[in-house]
């Protein structure tokens, strides 16, 4: 006669008892389950965790240049028979006006001026504002690319912490931009003008304190942070001569050319990216690797020490040419004397030299927020006079350019702006 199971044995774990009395053999997996259960949520976890990391430091293919085109007149001709629908939106209004045009600098694709706009009428309005124009001699390929910075500022810059567009002109020539001014213009000749010791009171404005400090650098972040968080770009060339500010030192970003490459085309060609003086470069842009978010965090840091050290050129000590080498031997700036030991630490922060290891700009933010109670109130003083030649070589920037805040132009190699 067959083996029969065991009678029911109460104390036995490895057997479950049947209706008969008799136990049945039962395999016991709740530590099986236990284990595969925690592995599986494990790894659902770390894939969310990952794809937030790639979400959030995705990085930036670069490509090489196109070749040039040419025979732009008949190009620029042929692209005015065709009316966009969203330029033609924006269209400069008939009654009004341009007008006293007065040349700042040579952007990338045309001069940058200051004008006037003035609408007829029962009673006639003017306005400041900047032009970015495209002359009639370009090639085709900068006609297309012109009309696409357009539609970005349209699109993209509706951020109050962004240079807004008002207008555009792409249904005649020359083709042009029409952007808000800002009363007090580029933020570092205002840095320059802060330094010096003797102002009026009617000058008040120009008396910064770490406090205001602060709140401009909260300003930018969160300009940065609509950037790269909720539109998934990066600015490229964050530094005080692509801020302009205003009376009530409201601060925008401007110089978005790089940011136009990116939404544009998705990726940022390599020439484009190197017309950035080199003192602003996080060390993955030095070395031509992928550019991230977390590189627009590096060089904000490098806005934080030109605006609490009023305009002073970033790594004083250093040529240019010699930032690299020093960065690798883990060099960083100094704090400033007028600097706070909690606004030095976001600083540092800014510059940890792997890009992951970096805050992302809401972290910054909430730093920002936190220490800016605490703030120092003292006038922050600096030089009386600054030397602009000695400034030019240590900063690899031509300061006459970047006082007027939409055109920035590397001193050494004589390029044109990216914007």
């Amino acid at each position: 006669m067959g083996s029969q199971p065991p009678s029911c044995n109460f104390s036995s774990g490895d057997y479950l008892c049947d209706e008969n009395g008799m136990q049945n053999p039962v395999i016991i997996i709740p530590s099986l389950l236990a284990f595969s259960t925690l592995l599986v949520v494990g790894m659902i976890l770390w894939r969310i965790c990952w794809r937030k990391q790639d979400t959030e430091v995705e990085p930036i293919i670069f490509l090489e240049d196109e070749q040039d085109e040419y025979d732009s007149l008949a190009a620029a001709e042929k692209i005015l028979q065709r009316k966009d629908p969203l330029l033609a939106m924006w269209e400069l209004p008939q009654d009004r006006h341009i007008q006293q045009e007065q040349f700042l600098c040579a952007g990338r694709y045309g001069q940058i001026s200051q004008a006037t706009i003035i609408q007829r009428g029962s009673s006639e309005t003017v306005q400041a504002v900047i032009l970015r124009k495209l002359p009639a001699t370009t090639n085709p390929k900068e006609v297309r690319d012109f009309l696409d910075v357009m539609k970005f500022h349209i699109q993209i810059c509706n951020h109050d912490s962004l240079v807004k567009v008002l207008w555009c002109q792409s249904q005649a020539l020359p083709f042009c931009i029409v952007l808000e001014a800002m009363s007090l213009g580029n933020l570092l000749p205002f840095l320059w003008k802060a330094c010096q010791g003797d102002l009026s009171i009617a000058e008040h404005t120009y008396c910064l304190t770490e406090k205001r400090v602060y709140a401009m650098g909260i300003q930018i972040a969160r300009g940065l942070e609509y950037l790269t968080v909720s539109q998934r770009l990066i600015h490229g060339n964050v530094a005080a001569y692509n801020i302009l500010i205003h009376q009530d030192l409201t601060v925008r970003l401007c110089g978005l050319g790089l940011a136009a490459k990116v939404y544009c085309r998705g990726t940022l060609p390599l020439r484009s990216a190197a017309e950035v003086p080199i003192k602003w470069l996080p060390p993955e842009r030095i070395l031509n690797q992928p550019i991230t978010a977390r590189s627009d965090v590096w060089s904000f840091g490098i806005l934080l020490y030109e605006m609490i050290t009023l305009g002073a050129p970033p790594y004083p000590t250093l040529r240019p040419a010699d930032v690299l080498a020093a960065l690798q031997r883990e060099h960083r700036m100094k704090r400033p004397e007028q600097c706070g030991t909690r606004l030095y630490r976001v600083m540092r922060s800014c510059w940890r030299w792997k890009p992951s290891h970096r805050p992302a700009f809401p972290e910054l933010l909430e730093q920002l927020d936190s220490h800016a109670g605490r703030a120092g109130t003292k006038p922050l003083t600096g030089p009386e006079r600054l030397n602009l030649d000695h400034y030019q070589r240590l900063a690899g920037l031509s300061p006459r350019e970047a006082a007027f805040g939409l055109c920035s132009q590397p001193g050494a190699g004589g390029r044109r702006t990216a914007l």
